[in-house]
């Protein structure tokens, strides 16, 4: 009955626009346009289930494109940290590379940072490429700016270290606190947080967490593998394990 009725829908609607030599919507008339609305309405009602696949088939086909756009980036994101600017930590020639994203005010990148300290010292064939996504206002851009701009002092890690030491949200003196104790010369930090280098650095690791569909830190690329959000020492290393098999 239900076949029956909606062959009846399909032919009467083919008949109707078969009769308009466009075969366009336009070209039909006020009373054929209801009739196809009236049947197609009718139907659907009786047939829920008919919207309802509709929508999961659309849900999965936009999953589908999303999940090959990520695949896309990650293999993008990849390739540029071959050769990159962005601070490394870590086995600079390690074989499994470490994408992660983070904020010096983050709670949860905090309390990764341990485990990713570990993990690096345990493994010590791993490459951490750091990227400064400050999303947390203006106190976390300006920690960002810091240590960027202590890269070019050679000091980046002592600086990030001592900044995730701190357990309470930085403030822009505490960050200037934490440059003076690994001995930064501050005139020259200063002057290099504002250089064009570390502008260039912020906006391009916001372009690739948009690309990734970052919205919050921390989140880390390891191997093909986008993990959004905290994860503990021992899925990291499976993760880093997987990536080294796939190699």
């Amino acid at each position: 009955m239900k076949k029956k009725r909606l062959i009846t829908a399909l032919g009467l609607s083919a008949a109707l626009f078969a009769s308009s030599s466009g075969f366009t919507a336009e070209a039909l008339t006020p009373a054929q346009k209801a009739e196809v609305q009236k049947l197609i309405g009718s139907y659907l009602k009786e047939n829920p289930e008919v919207v309802i696949d509709a929508i999961q088939a659309w849900r999965k086909k936009q999953d589908a494109a999303e999940a090959a756009m990520t695949k896309e980036a990650i293999a993008e994101l990849m390739a540029e940290t071959k050769d990159t600017r962005s601070p490394v930590w870590g086995n600079p020639k390690g074989d499994v590379t470490i994408v992660e994203f983070f904020d010096y005010n983050c709670p949860y990148y905090k309390k990764v940072f341990p485990s990713v300290k570990k993990l690096i010292a345990d493994d010590g064939n791993i490459r951490v490429v750091m990227k400064e996504l400050p999303v947390l206002g203006p106190n976390s851009e300006y920690a960002a700016k810091a240590a960027l701009a202590a890269q070019k002092q050679g000091k980046y890690d002592q600086f990030h270290a001592q900044m995730m030491n701190k357990s309470s949200r930085l403030s822009k003196e505490g960050v200037l606190s934490a440059a003076e104790k690994v001995g930064l010369d501050m005139d020259q930090l200063k002057k290099d947080m504002e250089s064009p280098a570390v502008q260039q650095e912020l906006e391009r690791a916001s372009v690739w967490a948009q690309r990734l569909g970052i919205n919050g830190t921390p989140a880390f690329v390891i191997g093909d593998q986008l993990i959004p959000g905290a994860i503990d020492g021992q899925q990291m290393k499976r993760y880093v394990e997987k990536a080294r098999a796939a190699k």
